[in-house]
Parts: C-alpha cells; sequence; structure tokens
C-alpha cells in the first residue's frame, strides 16, 4: 500500500507539473475575461507595404474585439480581433477608395478582418522596470478578404493588476498587447490591379497591432 501510495503520489506530482501553466507571480489566478478599451490606450492597427516602386504606410483605428487571459495559465489565453476594413487609411484618399474596392479587399463584401487567438506558446515571463510582462507566440485563425487561414503571431503582454493608480484611468486589471505578423497577399486570394503586386504593393505586409483592455 504504501508504495502504491508513492506512485500516486509521483504520478499526481508530475500530472500537475504537465497541466501547470506559465504564469505572471504575485497575481491571483483566475480566467478574467478582457475587452478592448480605447480608455485604456488608443488601440490600432499598422500596416506596412515595402515594394520596390513603392513604400506605403498605414493604419486602422476602428478595432474592436475581447479574450479571455489567466495570468496563472497563459497557455490558455484565447479571444478575437476584430478590424474594420473601413477605418482603414494610407493618408491619400485616392489610394484608400482603391485599397477599399473589390479589386483589393472588398469592403463592401468582406467588412471585417478578424484573428481568432486560439492558444499561446513560448512564453517567457519577464520583468520590465517592474512591469509583468510576457513575451509569447499567439496561434489561431485570421480571416481576410473572405479566406481563412492559420496564423501565428508575436506578441507581447503588459500586465497590471488593478491598484489605486490604474483606477485613474480604467477600472479591473489593465492589459497592453503589442503584436506583429505577416500577411501574404495571395495567401487570401488578393490580386490588385494586374502587376502592381510585387512592383508598388508588396507581396507580403507587415502588420503591428497595439491594443489595451480592461477585465
Amino acid at each position: 500500500m504504501k508504495k502504491f501510495a508513492l506512485i500516486l503520489s509521483l504520478t499526481t506530482m508530475m500530472y500537475g507539473v504537465a497541466i501547470a501553466g506559465t504564469g505572471f507571480s504575485g497575481v491571483t489566478s483566475g480566467q478574467r475575461t478582457f475587452k478592448l478599451s480605447n480608455t485604456v490606450g488608443a488601440n490600432s492597427i499598422v500596416f506596412n507595404s515595402d515594394a520596390p516602386l513603392e513604400k506605403i504606410k498605414g493604419s486602422a483605428d476602428k478595432v474592436s474585439g475581447q479574450f479571455k487571459l489567466d495570468p496563472s495559465n497563459l497557455e490558455a489565453t484565447s479571444g478575437s480581433l476584430e478590424v474594420s476594413v473601413a477605418s482603414m487609411s494610407t493618408a491619400i484618399s485616392k489610394r484608400d477608395e482603391h485599397m477599399r474596392s473589390s479589386t483589393w479587399l472588398d469592403e463592401e463584401k468582406y467588412p471585417t478582418i478578424v484573428f481568432e487567438v486560439q492558444n499561446l506558446s513560448d512564453i517567457r515571463v519577464e520583468n520590465r522596470n517592474g512591469r509583468l510582462t510576457a513575451v509569447a507566440k499567439a496561434a489561431g485563425k485570421f480571416t481576410l478578404h473572405g479566406v481563412t487561414k492559420a496564423l501565428v503571431a508575436d506578441i507581447t503582454i503588459t500586465y497590471l493588476p488593478e491598484s489605486a493608480d490604474t483606477k485613474k484611468r480604467a477600472s479591473g486589471d489593465l492589459v497592453s498587447i503589442k503584436a506583429n505578423f505577416d500577411v501574404a497577399l495571395k495567401d487570401f486570394q488578393i490580386a490588385g490591379k494586374s502587376g502592381l503586386v510585387g512592383s508598388k504593393v508588396g507581396e507580403v505586409i507587415q502588420v503591428e497591432t497595439t491594443l489595451f483592455a480592461n477585465s
């Protein structure tokens, strides 16, 4: 019986280690729901096209979404981010009209771009100037132009537990997320005007996000 109890105890310990997630020390565990909020900070998307004949930098400021996060088990983080195509701008109105037209993003038929995050991996927790920070890979499904593909983004999460100082900005725990990833236009069946992709529009678009949320 003692031998059996020892084996059972070791098995339980091993199982516990297996299911334990990566987390922030000193923060109460438990899943929280966070919603993007411009009260916490200005949510925005920046996209860059680098082609031989032209470099284009644009942004989108109509960003919404929410996610579930447990500060003691970051691997289980999941959620959804939605960007309005109508809010995308490159600072040249005529070019923006072309970008949103049926030749390119087809805003009328596909008004939103969505990234559904399913989990985090390769997590490294850091302490940056006293702030709880995690660097990780976010895996999920990215939907653009009516096409859905698997996508992995590099992200950095900064977590601020609720305090007297954070309450001055917004209630609940606060989170900021910076992410970057690449989008290959051909993967999403975006051909554009003949001859432009690869010459004046990059075949791959670099995307950077800055997101803020509270629980």
